[in-house]
């Protein structure tokens, strides 16, 4: 046993997921916790949920610091307003809400997006849309863990470095706060730092894989890899529910 209850085997082959996930998650500038979270937890429970928020949250802050010239401040002041007040709202009535029906809402709005955006229907992230999304998204958030998708689908016709530095800086405010969460509810010790520090390296190797392709994908990926993460979340959403 290389850690607690973590078999060597499963701690490589989390390793290559990891190293996998944080590759996309370089690309894309998301979606790190949809492409690992699923694998992780099917190789072994004690993976979910602090190791992997504690990942996201170390490649959140490397694409932060690698896009930190790209990022939109406009667009981060302009949603985080929303972000708060959407994760405050869920905070307040989580107990009181239809988790099933909310779920269908949010994920059907997610697909309501991206299926405008492949229709040609453009989406200009002015400051009604951008509070909108972050409204969105710290409510779904709260509520689910994925907070990002809104706010990507609302940014999708930037350029990627602009994409990454702006989703990065927004959701390293969320990762902060699920931390403290998890820290709060005691969902956060010794044993979930172990294993996202011997999985860090994982993070770190998909990171740097990605940087090569970064140009070649931002000229004609963006968009579908947006579309395609965004909907992956809905339909996790609307499984977890329906």
């Amino acid at each position: 046993m290389f850690l607690p209850g973590i078999s060597v085997h499963d701690l490589l082959l989390a390793f290559l997921v990891v190293t996998i996930g944080a590759f996309g998650n370089g690309l894309a500038g998301f979606g790190l916790a949809l492409l690992i979270g699923p694998f992780l937890l099917l190789i072994d429970p004690a993976f979910y949920p602090g190791p992997i928020v504690l990942l996201v949250g170390l490649m959140t802050a490397m694409i932060l610091f690698r896009e930190r010239n790209a990022i939109n401040r406009t667009y981060v002041k302009q949603s985080i307003p929303g972000f708060v007040i959407g994760t405050g709202l869920a905070a307040l009535l989580v107990a009181h809400l239809p988790h099933r029906e909310t779920a269908i809402l949010f994920g059907g709005l997610i697909f309501l997006g991206v299926a405008l955006s492949m229709l040609g229907i453009r989406i200009t992230p002015n400051r009604k849309i951008l509070f909108a999304a972050g409204t969105m998204g710290g409510f779904m958030g709260t509520l689910s863990g994925v907070c990002v998708p809104p706010l990507a689908i609302a940014l999708q016709n930037s350029p990627g470095p602009e994409l990454r530095g702006t989703l990065s800086a927004v959701g390293l405010i969320s990762v902060a706060m699920s931390l403290i969460a998890l820290a709060s509810v005691g969902k956060l010790g010794l044993l979930q730092l172990q294993l996202a520090l011997a999985l860090a390296p994982a993070a770190v190797l998909g990171y740097v894989l990605s940087f090569k392709l970064s140009p070649y994908f931002d000229k004609r990926c963006t968009r579908p890899a947006v579309f395609l993460l965004s909907s992956i979340s809905a339909a996790a959403m609307l499984m977890e529910y329906l």
